[in-house]
């Protein structure tokens, strides 16, 4: 919880950050409907008052917080595309904007979203529809030009990544097995990609984390 003596008088922006913070982790550990204003309100010592000249509501809260996070994985998978470092690289680099983002590609939290904001569901499916994806289909089509992965169906393979996703955030599984988010999704990447990789793939893959472990 956020005190009081953590802050004095603050601008409406540093009110904003520490809401969307706070409703960030809420989320992370509860979903979308088990917070409410008054917990907002609680968590952050900031007054309802303050929140309402903030935020009109909680979607308000919810689609500004999903909106940055989504246009932050977007350049972040730009800056991906852009950079001049060997193709096998990129593919793990990959692995580490899902993993930030991971509330953002999984099913499950898609259709938790769609039960509570239905109209913000719509807005966040059309832009990973129209924006996000077609950078996953360029750096999958690439890494198949390279000989890197085999050609199995893009839409298949996307499909595949997005259920691994829904097992690294169940809270059951996580718990009885004592693995932490981080550590199942980590596992699951390197058992997916590993089925991907051609020999060639395979190869680089390793001379890349010799590579890596030396630097370490």
């Amino acid at each position: 919880m956020i005190t009081n003596k953590n802050f004095m008088r603050k601008d409406s922006s540093q009110y904003k950050i520490i809401i969307r913070d706070f409703v960030l982790e809420e989320l992370n550990v509860k979903g979308y409907h088990k917070f409410t204003l008054d917990t907002i309100a609680q968590g952050t010592a900031i007054s309802k008052k303050t929140i309402y000249k903030i935020f009109t509501d909680k979607e308000e809260i919810v689609r500004s917080l999903l909106t940055e996070k989504l246009n932050n994985a977007f350049n972040g998978l730009i800056l991906l595309l852009q950079e001049k470092s060997p193709m096998i690289q990129k593919i793990y680099k990959l692995s580490e904007i899902i993993e930030k983002y991971i509330f953002l590609f999984n099913e499950e939290s898609l259709a938790n979203l769609k039960k509570e904001f239905p109209n913000l569901w719509k807005e966040i499916v059309l832009f990973r529809k129209q924006k996000v994806i077609p950078l996953f289909y360029f750096l999958l089509n690439h890494a198949k030009k390279h000989n890197l992965i085999a050609d199995y169906s893009n839409e298949l393979i996307i499909k595949l990544f997005s259920s691994s996703l829904d097992i690294s955030i169940d809270k059951n599984f996580l718990t009885h097995n004592k693995y932490s988010q981080q550590a199942v999704f980590r596992n699951l990447f390197d058992i997916l990609v590993n089925g991907l990789l051609t020999k060639k793939g395979k190869k680089l893959l390793a001379i890349n984390k010799r590579m890596k472990n030396e630097n370490n």
